[in-house]
């Protein structure tokens, strides 16, 4: 053999070899971002928010009897307040309002999943809490915040189905924030990557009135009106609608958990 033949054979050699190796080693996997993550929400969570609200839904429009509680507090993890004013019919102006129908049993399904602390209607409201100051809703909030103080209060409202955002944060042009502007951000990222990606700032600012997000933020806990579009939040109204309830509730659960609430492992 020549030297010219052996050289050639030597680089092709190099070359067969350099391939193998290749072979043998596996592709850096791309990054992912936002990185993928199991799925928290089951069917059985769906279904619990189905049919709790049914059970919510016999008691819209029941006044409370003289001395019968009207709402409830679930007590739970403190870096996180829910609150859900209207979870059934409010009385403003001497008149019984509508219910943000599916508010009261989204509350609950994230005190289940998150272990967050909760407060809800549970009959209709003889003063609406998010209207009026001088209620015992609003004594149970300050109860609750004095006990522990919480790093965001989320004030839960329905938004009818013609509006165009998939939900609406009301933060009165950022103030009810307190400077945590970080919170509203991260609370949009995780709404966004479940598909609420139509999202609104301060169509409803939560400014006007005596509103939960206002009085909560006038004592120094941050807030955030979330008016969350119908489409939503009615889980029992058909398959799509479930399916959206199930992403929205696996948005604000990973959103919770991310400020230490986590009582279901993600």
């Amino acid at each position: 053999m020549t030297r010219a033949l052996r050289s050639l054979a030597h680089a092709l050699l190099v070359v067969a070899a350099t391939a193998a190796c290749a072979t043998d080693t596996p592709a850096p996997r791309a990054a992912l971002d936002p990185p993928l993550a199991r799925a928290l929400v089951t069917v059985e969570d769906v279904q619990r928010s189905i049919d709790d609200e049914k059970v919510f839904a016999q008691s819209y429009d029941r006044l409370p009897r003289p001395g019968e509680p009207w709402f409830m507090v679930l007590d739970g993890c403190a870096e996180v307040l829910l609150t859900a004013p209207h979870a059934t019919k409010a009385t403003r102006d001497g008149a019984l309002r509508f219910a943000d129908t599916g508010t009261g049993s989204l509350a609950t399904a994230l005190h289940r999943l998150t272990g967050a602390r909760v407060i809800h209607t549970t009959l209709a409201s003889p003063s609406d809490p998010n209207y009026y100051d001088d209620n015992d809703f609003k004594a149970a909030v300050a109860a609750a915040l004095t006990a522990r103080k919480p790093v965001l209060v989320i004030d839960l409202h329905g938004s009818h189905d013609f509006r165009p955002y998939d939900v609406d944060f009301g933060t009165m042009g950022r103030r009810s924030l307190l400077g945590r502007d970080d919170l509203l951000a991260a609370l949009s990222t995780a709404l966004r990557a479940e598909g609420l990606s139509n999202q609104s700032l301060d169509f409803f600012a939560a400014a006007t009135n005596r509103t939960l997000t206002r009085w909560v933020a006038a004592r120094g806990v941050p807030a955030v009106q979330l008016e969350i579009n119908s489409t939503w939040l009615s889980a029992g109204a058909g398959r799509l609608e479930a399916h959206r309830h199930a992403q929205l509730l696996q948005g604000l659960t990973r959103f919770i958990a991310s400020l230490g609430c986590a009582r279901r492992p993600s």
